[in-house]
């Protein structure tokens, strides 16, 4: 592994999501480097009647179009990772349940520093749908696991956390 020294790191935009411009040495030569700085977020594999998976649909703005994807979110100041699942499960799809870490990633590496937590919820139980975001228009979508897997591989299915989760709870649930 290469040493990595940072040379300097300025703020270019600071808000909800930040912009920052690194320049650090790798191997003896330098790199710039744009960084959106993002908080860490959840997403959550909810499991209803054993084989079945609640995602929902949500217009996106960078993608242009309404993307399937499992409930997830940004994880709050002060909040830990399981409140925030359990938040946002309540906020967009209406339940409650038990929760289980399943896996955890950067979702976009290269220029991104947000770190997602996925947990899997069972046991669900209904309750009133919580107040959603200005930019949310959510509609909770019920499928069974191997459609929203075919979903997946057919290409219909095309945020990366949804897909990854998706395949993790499949492959740790076929054991």
């Amino acid at each position: 592994m290469s040493k990595v020294k940072l040379l300097d790191s300025v703020m270019l935009h600071s808000g909800v999501v930040s912009l920052r411009k690194d320049r650090f040495l790798l191997r003896g030569r330098l790199v710039e480097k744009d960084i959106v700085e993002h908080q860490p977020s959840v997403g959550i594999v909810p499991i209803v009647e054993e084989r079945n998976v609640l995602l929902v649909t949500q217009y996106r703005r960078a993608a242009g179009k309404t993307l399937l994807e499992i409930p997830a979110g940004k994880i709050e100041k002060g909040e830990t990772p399981a409140r925030a699942a359990a938040r946002e499960m309540a906020e967009e799809i209406g339940y409650r349940g038990n929760l289980k870490p399943l896996m955890n990633w950067y979702l976009a590496p290269g220029y991104d520093t947000e770190f997602m937590q996925v947990f899997v919820a069972t046991g669900l139980r209904k309750i009133k749908r919580g107040p959603l975001d200005d930019d949310e228009d959510i509609i909770v979508k019920k499928l069974s696991l191997d459609a929203s897997l075919r979903k997946c591989f057919k290409g219909e299915i095309q945020d990366c956390k949804t897909v990854a989760a998706l395949l993790a709870y499949s492959h740790m649930n076929c054991k």
